[in-house]
């Protein structure tokens, strides 16, 4: 048994049409119609029932379709490994990627980065940033998308830019059209906060923008995920306190509020092992720099120059 036989037959199993399987592979249907015959003949029973208008499993051919499609998988993967391991890529650069963050721009970032070096392979995982910071260390990841504090002496990092936060209301909110507001205008109604186990910095800054403004927030819902949680705010479950780039995103039935005074804000860092001296955490960063550093927040190896 070929594996191009097993390739054959699922692509007219899938299809249940040899025009359109054929066409598929590109190859000529009355060559495919012969392949998958040979399959039969070689195992010994139909795979197949055909007739002048349609085709259609056996039920053999249903129990063979399961695990000639695991077989197809298996062998595409032990490929791809296999091209891997043979040097077709010049190396690879784990990446993770917190909650609630521009991840917009980071993947520009990303591709820009992988446009200058194609042979290079990029694997992004989002990851809460405690766990990320703990990759790094056990050098489960090379380089993290994270928020300060970061006090492990192991680690090197560099602030990026700052996210001011900015009030999320539901449209029919009776401060929608408000140009701007203090946050302690908000203290009577529901907040929609990002769990502190998988966001603890900026659950913790929203807390303590709350504290500051003179009120405890009354937060009967969560939500992990920015988009999550603004669907909340659109569907009228509360306001929250959101990065302002999540202004872009332009949810349904949502706007968004300047905070004034500015209450808060996140800081965007990049964090990488200090042992590390690859050149390709170098070019990594050369790039993020570039791409992401939004000229207000100096590195910590500027802040470190500057004392």
């Amino acid at each position: 048994m070929e594996l191009r036989h097993l390739r054959y037959f699922v692509a007219v199993a899938e299809a249940l049409h040899f025009g359109q399987a054929a066409a598929a592979l590109h190859i000529a249907q009355p060559s495919l119609s012969h392949q998958i015959k040979l399959l039969e003949a070689e195992l010994k029973t139909a795979l197949l029932h055909r007739t002048k208008r349609r085709v259609e499993l056996t039920d053999a051919g249903r129990l063979f379709l399961e695990e000639a499609r695991d077989i197809v998988a298996r062998a595409d993967r032990a490929a791809m490994i296999a091209r891997r391991a043979g040097g077709a890529t010049e190396g690879r650069l784990r990446v993770g990627v917190g909650y609630c963050m521009d991840q917009s721009r980071i993947s520009e970032a990303v591709s820009t980065f992988n446009a200058r070096h194609p042979a290079i392979r990029v694997e992004l995982q989002t990851m809460a940033v405690p766990s990320q910071l703990e990759a790094i260390r056990r050098q489960k990841l090379d380089v993290g998308f994270v928020r300060p504090p970061i006090t492990n002496s192991e680690l090197a990092s560099e602030r990026l830019m700052i996210e001011p936060l900015v009030a999320a209301l539901s449209t029919n909110h009776r401060l929608a059209a408000k140009r701007s507001l203090p946050l302690s205008v908000l203290s009577e109604g529901s907040f929609i906060l990002p769990p502190r186990e998988i966001v603890p910095v900026y659950h913790d800054i929203v807390l303590k923008a709350c504290r500051e403004a003179g009120f405890v927030p009354d937060s009967p819902h969560e939500a992990d995920h920015l988009h999550m949680l603004l669907a909340m705010v659109g569907g009228g479950s509360g306001v929250a306190l959101v990065p302002a780039f999540a202004r872009r995103l332009k949810p349904p039935r949502v706007v968004f509020v300047p905070l004034n005074p500015r209450s808060a804000s996140l800081d965007l860092m990049v964090a990488w092992r200090k042992d590390d001296a690859s050149r390709v955490l170098v070019e990594f960063l050369k790039v993020v720099r570039e791409q992401l550093t939004d000229g207000r927040a100096p590195s910590a190896r500027q802040r470190e120059a500057d004392r």
